[in-house]
């Protein structure tokens, strides 16, 4: 198989993978946030079914994630958007993840309570994959017209 033939089939299998990527990270992204929502929000206890599935969210979410990132990498995109995707994303897992105590401490908690700040940091690295995404498919299309993304 000719080099040329080999990169146009990389290419077309990135399209596919980034886009099964953003599709489980959506997924993954709306069962979360609906669990959280709706249990933090007092709609639902703890107890009940949809809660449960919360894990199992977070491990759609962070996969997808991982696909995402991964076939855009290998598609060659410049390391420059990474750089500020990886910093929205860093800020997303900093709300996402950390005790409340921390972000009152820190100066940026902007007067939200906990649930909200969850909510946000799942929100901005939504944002990112899909930043990730577009750029990543603008890039492998580029690429296939012989053009450069710079």
């Amino acid at each position: 198989m000719k080099k040329e033939q080999s990169n146009s089939i990389s290419l077309l299998t990135g399209k596919s993978g980034i886009t099964t990527g953003l599709a489980i990270h959506l997924a993954g992204f709306a069962l979360g946030f609906i669990a959280i929502g709706l249990v933090l929000g007092g709609a639902i206890d703890i107890e009940s079914g949809v809660p449960v599935l919360a894990p199992f969210a977070d491990l759609l979410y962070g996969l997808g994630l991982v696909i995402v990132v991964a076939i855009a990498a290998r598609s060659g995109l410049p390391m420059k958007y990474f750089i500020v995707a990886g910093s929205i994303i860093g800020l997303g897992l900093f709300y996402k993840s950390a005790p409340h105590e921390i972000h009152i401490a820190s100066g940026t908690g902007f007067g939200l309570v906990h649930p909200a700040h969850i909510m946000l940091g799942t929100i901005l690295i939504a944002i990112s994959v899909i930043a990730l995404v577009v750029l990543a498919i603008r890039h492998i299309k580029s690429t296939q017209k012989g053009e450069r993304m710079t």
